[in-house]
């Protein structure tokens, strides 16, 4: 296998913003989303977020697609929390997302960021760049 260090810090909503994952469903969802990542290949640093996007942290080896990627672990874990998790009412992310790229020296103040979520929106103390994502559609038919 060739060498390869590629770290990623991805964002998405659920769809119009609505406060969907309540605690009861949080550390089921986040367990979710560290095995699939782990499943479609990624090694999976983080997943947390609060109730109405998450963030995840993940490194990822080159032979994949990050869209493929992020389409993948959306449309599975959407599927799993209405029909495995029977969650009422619907449960659907946005179509878009944010991702952004990052080195080694800086995996453990990105994990850090991702995992105290709450923290941070209570504090005040997001950082703007990892907010941001996009409501239009990321290509997934998933």
């Amino acid at each position: 296998m060739s060498y390869w260090r590629l770290h990623y810090h991805a964002i998405w909503s659920c769809k119009n913003r609505a406060p969907l994952i309540t605690p009861e469903l949080e550390p089921e969802l986040y367990k979710y989303l560290r095995g699939k990542g782990l499943e479609l290949g990624a090694i999976m640093h983080a997943a947390s977020g609060i109730e109405d996007h998450v963030h995840i942290v993940f490194s990822l080896p080159p032979k994949y697609a990050i869209a493929d990627f992020i389409g993948k672990l959306k449309g599975a874990s959407s599927h799993w929390v209405t029909h495995v998790l029977h969650y009422p009412g619907d449960f659907e992310w946005q179509r878009g997302y944010g991702v952004l790229s990052f080195g080694d020296k800086n995996l453990p103040t990105v994990i850090a960021y991702a995992q105290n979520q709450k923290e941070h929106h209570q504090q005040q103390t997001t950082h703007e760049a990892m907010e941001k994502w996009s409501e239009e559609d990321d290509g997934s038919r998933i």
